[in-house]
């Protein structure tokens, strides 16, 4: 009983750090994938384990529910692509409910990246664009030498994939990093998209 709350506290006390300035939270939502593949239009994203305090977001496993965290202090670059945040699910550990943001973890040997709610992980920002649809922004240009520094972009880089993290195999939603395709040959493209309860 004492791991058990040792570690419950544990948890909240490393996911409340990663959110401390982000404590406006949205109302509880799903996140729905719209894609030209019948076999992934209209899933509902549910949360999967993939290790210890750690899931995924597989096809497979119904419609969790998610939250947006953002702060009182936000400034928006772009409004067509909106307020940046962090995507949050709550595990339930021991009693209590741990608000678990969501982290792209990368493959040193891969240009596709997991998205994977964990409590201590470096977190990844989204937004949800004026059509609910879940992006990632950023200002940067890197495709031009010298790189460039502008306004903020929306990326929609979404796909549904066959992925393989601590030993788990499941279909999950994936990022791929850069213009190029994933080298992936499960992926297929998607969009995410945010649906309130």
């Amino acid at each position: 009983m004492l791991t058990s709350n040792l570690i419950s506290a544990s948890l909240l006390a490393l996911a409340s750090t990663s959110l401390a300035q982000y404590t406006k939270q949205s109302k509880p939502f799903q996140l729905v994938l719209h894609s030209k593949s019948q076999k992934y239009n209209g899933v509902a994203l549910g949360a999967c384990h993939e290790g210890a305090a750690i899931e995924g977001l597989c096809t497979a496993y119904g419609g969790s529910t998610f939250y947006f965290n953002t702060t009182d202090n936000e400034y928006i670059t772009n409004e067509e692509a909106g307020a940046t945040g962090y995507l949050t699910w709550v595990l339930p550990a021991g009693g209590v409910n741990v608000s678990e943001p969501m982290s792209l973890i990368y493959n040193d040997a891969s240009n596709v990246a997991l998205p994977l709610f964990e409590p201590s992980a470096p977190n990844t920002m989204v937004a949800f664009d004026k059509n609910n649809h879940m992006n990632i922004q950023s200002y940067i240009n890197d495709r031009v030498s010298p790189p460039e520094a502008g306004n903020a972009t929306a990326y929609y880089r979404w796909y549904a994939c066959e992925t393989l993290y601590t030993g788990y195999t499941y279909t999950t939603l994936a990022w791929v990093m850069g213009r190029y395709p994933p080298q992936n040959p499960s992926c297929k493209k998607v969009e995410v998209i945010r649906k309130f309860l």
